[in-house]
């Protein structure tokens, strides 16, 4: 046998080992385990899904390679995916693959796995002749077949999403009631906001808090994957549902903007991806592959009274609603919508408000700070400030669109500011910078970053001011100009994600205005969500409803959050005083909050969320440098392991703040909030007998003989707040 033929047989054998083993395929296999999931993409295939590996159950499955929905140089619309050509550099943390888009161009995919995060780094595309126009772009799609088209509900394109799961979360995506998880088939086809976009693209109504956060979940019981930005999208951004399947779109309609584009397209950390045992967990671990975190100053912390309360019901009294600010000790005044003589002019309006002079005078005298409201894109009179077509977004046919906070064509509407132009620039500056040198505020509350037209409609003149580029660069650009004015200006907005940390140092949750009238549950959410941003050593400030009926329930879920505030009535709806009750529950979180930042909640039975429960506090607590600084307690039938607050027995719901930095078991000073009528009681163990223990009513100690000191025990009886309506709460001291 010559050597030639047997070396050719060795080669033979060694091949036909390897395809027996699997080892051929290796090269276009990406995959990696962590926490017990694995994340397993045959790239070439491009086939993705990550599973539980014990006992083994597939989560989530899906393809991830980008697709494009263009129009081409013809003027005809073409679906073309990126297809795998070469996978040589792939290693096991990642590499680069070579893709294909067919005759359209060629480009590659940069991917690395880190710490439980894959991240795409980098996507290239080289387009073949005249660039194409960019429609969209997406991750999770993939063209259908002709069997699949005679079963796709709509054939309007030849694409359909493939990302499937049991289900997916995407914090507050529907309002009244809130709600957070969704079976894949519940909202039928679909779009759900994940950036600034929101209502302008038929999404369900969706405002501030959390958003945006650029990213969503899907998953199941054992498990959940969440795919996210890992920059700023230079497109409108949202979670396309189309039946019961999934995926990322990134809306661009290029085909309707005119826009230079160069043969080569590049995008920087387009996706990011992360996955643990539950929704709340794996958003977690995206959010923190931003890090690691520096804690925002404490100062910005404030207790915040908004007058949006009131001047939505045509209240525009300031020396009234600042005397009831003064009632629940706030910070801060923050004058709200409704302040100017007109949509964005920075002005006041003296028609409604001919004393405001003397009313800001009133304020300062005294000791509240001011605050006002600033939307970020809307203008009601351009031709005032100078401004012309050209300043502003416009349509297809040239001429400025107008939008509102309902996109509702049949209502009012505003100009909305294009930052592309030099002068809608320097009206925003001289605006923001106006405000901040002569009224001297404190504190600024920026807003409708989500009431912007979807690029459908209008978009910015500047490419690289597109998509959720666009509303990041305003609140950028009216934060940057007052911090250059006051540079420890506290900057109020309302998303939960790392990135919006340069813009906002104090993040809100909202009005409760899309809980509808399920403010005690909509708010309990908000707080299990803003958690998130707790860790990330955000400052935060918990915001109210309207309603103060829930603002018991809104008041324990502020004891965990940190700082107060409110956007309350100063009267009931029908007119009547506010309980002082109630105004005595609002003094004592005046009184008593965390102003500390940075917390790590602890669960007790509280749940995080899942497809059978939406998120919601019953029993947590605000752990700080693993110290339990704060603890809130429901009654409820839920069990949970009490030895992690040892053992503690109470009755009704209680609130318990520790007023210095060790825990509320070893504090020299504990705050003790009763929000129940007659009967409740707790049962604190601590080390040694208090010092002594006094009532707090209306905001002044005085003796409180109804505890006792028992088997290392102190037991506080709650007497009846009905007798005692200005109880704010009780103190011991060590």
């Amino acid at each position: 046998m010559k050597p030639s033929f047997l070396f050719f047989k060795s080669c033979l054998y060694v091949c036909l080992f390897l395809i027996i083993s699997g080892k051929v395929l290796a090269g276009t296999i990406f995959s990696v385990k962590s926490d017990g999931y694995e994340f397993y993409w045959d790239i070439a295939k491009d086939s993705a899904l990550l599973r539980k590996e014990k006992p083994v159950q597939t989560l989530w499955k899906g393809s991830l390679l980008p697709a494009f929905w263009l129009q081409t140089e013809s003027g005809t619309r073409q679906y073309v995916k990126a297809t795998l050509v070469d996978a040589g550099n792939l290693r096991e943390n990642g590499g680069m693959v070579k893709l294909t888009l067919g005759t359209l161009g060629n480009g590659s995919l940069e991917i690395n796995y880190a710490q439980g995060v894959i991240r795409i780094t980098r996507v290239t595309v080289d387009w073949n002749g005249t660039p194409p126009k960019l429609i969209s772009m997406y991750f999770g799609t993939s063209l259908m077949n002709a069997e699949e088209k005679v079963r796709a509900p709509t054939q309007e394109y030849p694409f359909w999403p493939d990302w499937e799961a049991a289900g997916i979360c995407i914090p507050s995506a529907k309002g009244n009631p809130t709600q957070s998880f969704f079976r894949m088939w519940d909202l039928g086809h679909a779009a759900l906001p994940l950036g600034s976009f929101g209502p302008s693209l038929g999404t369900p109504y969706a405002a501030a808090f959390p958003r945006p956060f650029y990213s969503c979940a899907m998953g199941n019981q054992p498990g959940w994957i969440v795919l996210g930005a890992g920059s700023i999208p230079d497109a409108a951004m949202v979670y396309k549902i189309q039946s019961s399947n999934g995926c990322l779109q990134y809306l661009y309609r290029e085909d309707l903007w005119s826009k230079s584009t160069a043969s080569q397209r590049i995008w920087n950390e387009p996706l990011r991806i992360t996955w643990a045992a539950t929704a709340y967990d794996a958003y977690k671990a995206y959010f923190d592959s931003f890090g690691p975190f520096t804690s925002a100053q404490g100062n910005h912390q404030l207790n915040v009274w908004n007058t949006w309360g009131d001047f939505k019901n045509g209240d525009f009294n300031l020396k009234a609603i600042t005397d009831k600010a003064l009632d629940f000790k706030a910070d801060i005044l923050a004058i709200d919508d409704s302040w100017e003589s007109s949509q964005g002019s920075g002005i006041w309006n003296e028609q409604r408000f001919p004393k405001y002079k003397e009313d800001l005078a009133y304020i300062r005298s005294k000791g509240l700070k001011t605050g006002y409201w600033q939307n970020i894109i809307w203008l009601g009179e351009p031709e005032k400030f100078g401004l012309t077509v050209d300043d502003l977004l416009c349509g297809t046919d040239g001429k400025p669109v107008k939008t509102a906070w309902n996109m509702n064509p049949h209502g009012k509407g505003f100009y909305c500011l294009d930052p592309s132009s030099a002068k809608a620039v320097a009206l925003i500056r001289n605006r923001t910078q106006t405000i901040v040198r002569e009224l001297k505020p404190d504190f600024l509350k920026l807003d409708f970053g989500y009431g912007i037209p979807s690029p459908d409609v209008a978009t910015a003149r500047n490419p690289a001011l597109r998509g959720e580029n666009l509303a990041y660069a305003l609140l950028r650009l009216v934060s940057d100009a007052a911090r250059e004015i006051n540079p420890n200006i506290t900057i109020q907005y309302y998303s939960i994600h790392p990135l919006f940390r340069p813009i906002q140092n104090l993040l809100a949750l909202d009005d409760m205005g899309d809980a509808g009238g399920h403010e005690v549950e909509g708010h309990g959410q908000w707080s299990i969500w803003s958690s998130l941003a707790g860790q990330q050593r955000m400052a935060i400030t918990a915001s109210s409803g309207y309603d103060w009926n829930a603002d018991d329930e809104v008041l324990l879920n502020t004891a965990i959050v940190g700082g107060q505030s409110a956007v309350l009535p100063r009267k009931l709806d029908d007119g009547s005083p506010v309980p002082i009750q109630k105004i005595s529950k609002r003094m004592a979180l005046a009184l008593w909050h965390r102003t500390s930042v940075g917390w790590t909640p602890l669960w007790l039975n509280s749940q995080k969320g899942s497809l059978s429960k939406e998120p919601a506090p019953i029993c947590w607590g605000r752990l700080e440098n693993n110290r339990l600084t704060a603890l809130a307690l429901r009654e409820s039938p839920v069990p949970f392991d009490k030895s992690v607050i040892r053992n503690m027995k109470w009755q009704g719901r209680w609130a318990l703040i520790s007023q210095d930095e060790q825990s509320i078991f070893e504090t020299k000073k504990l705050a003790l909030i009763p929000f129940e009528g007659e009967g409740g009681f707790v049962e604190l163990p601590l080390a040694k007998k208090p010092a002594k223990v006094v009532a707090v009513i209306n905001k002044a100690e005085k003796p409180f003989s109804a505890w006792e000191w028992k088997n290392g025990l102190l037991i506080i009886k709650d007497r009846s707040l009905q007798d005692n309506p200005l109880l704010n709460g009780f103190l011991v001291y060590q």
